[in-house]
């Protein structure tokens, strides 16, 4: 059973004002939503059923003499934001309250510890700067279920199959940088890719290529007429505008390893 990201934009994000102000409620899935998603399951439009969680949080639950939830609470899935490991996002920043599921989706209510890491998140979540949330887990069962080889495709038509997810095996969710579900496939891509692709370049050429990446830095100039304008609204991963300048003074390795992120992302988009 792969691992799936999903990512939600944090709407009803709260911090308690009550005791400490250290408990944070959001929602970590949200139900009934068709959402388009890019991802090893191809193009397709995605539904999470209201009783999805139900089996895994009766499993992940407080119960006889354990008074802790077995799931936990990363930063960003205990990454760093291009999708490697990270050694101190590995520790938890907060200890789960409640997790239940609701009219409208997966609530969350954590305690957040009091460690450095859980202090700068805490404070960028009250500020507005950290805008969403995420789980990662299992799809268990769908409909239809396992994907076909190569994944779903819209239809001559253009039309996307419904996958509706009717169990989803909860591992641990958390505050993320990334708010939009849709970009999650694009996050996954850059996670998947750049944790090979960037392994062995130095620290200082690794992170030039990262900053790049975010921001869609050409590699380059735009070719003569060619517009390259604003991407449309809602493009998950936007091109450069024909103004930004192109990358100058890169190494041959971080040559190689821009070329095949940006065509593997081009690829993902396009599927």
């Amino acid at each position: 059973m792969d691992a799936f990201i999903r990512s939600f934009p944090l709407e009803d994000i709260r911090v308690r004002a009550g005791g400490d102000g250290r408990t944070v409620e959001a929602y970590a899935a949200v139900f009934d939503t068709p959402t388009e998603i890019h991802d090893q399951d191809g193009h397709y439009n995605e539904v999470i059923d209201r009783r999805a969680f139900e089996r895994t949080l009766n499993q992940l639950a407080p119960a006889g003499s354990r008074s802790t939830w077995r799931v936990g609470v990363f930063y960003n899935h205990g990454r760093t934001i291009w999708g490697t490991p990270s050694e101190r996002g590995s520790m938890p920043i907060g200890t789960p309250v409640e997790v239940k599921a609701d009219s409208r989706g997966l609530l969350t209510v954590t305690r957040y510890n009091r460690t450095e890491l859980a202090d700068e998140v805490l404070e960028n979540i009250r500020e507005g700067a950290i805008t969403g949330q995420s789980f990662t887990g299992g799809f268990v069962r769908s409909d239809p279920g396992r994907a076909p080889r190569g994944g779903w495709r819209a239809d001559a038509k253009g039309n996307l199959r419904t996958v509706r997810r009717q169990e989803i095996r909860l591992k641990e969710y958390g505050p993320t940088p990334f708010p939009a579900y849709p970009d999650a496939a694009v996050v996954g891509v850059r996670a998947e890719q750049a944790a090979r692709l960037l392994a062995d370049l130095p620290t200082d050429e690794r992170e030039r290529l990262v900053e790049m990446l975010r921001t869609g830095t050409p590699l380059d100039p735009p070719a003569e007429g060619d517009p390259a304008g604003p991407p449309a609204d809602g493009d998950p991963n936007p091109g450069p505008a024909a103004e930004d300048p192109p990358a100058e003074g890169l190494s041959a390795r971080q040559k190689i390893a821009w070329t095949k992120l940006r065509a593997e992302i081009k690829a993902r988009r396009a599927l």
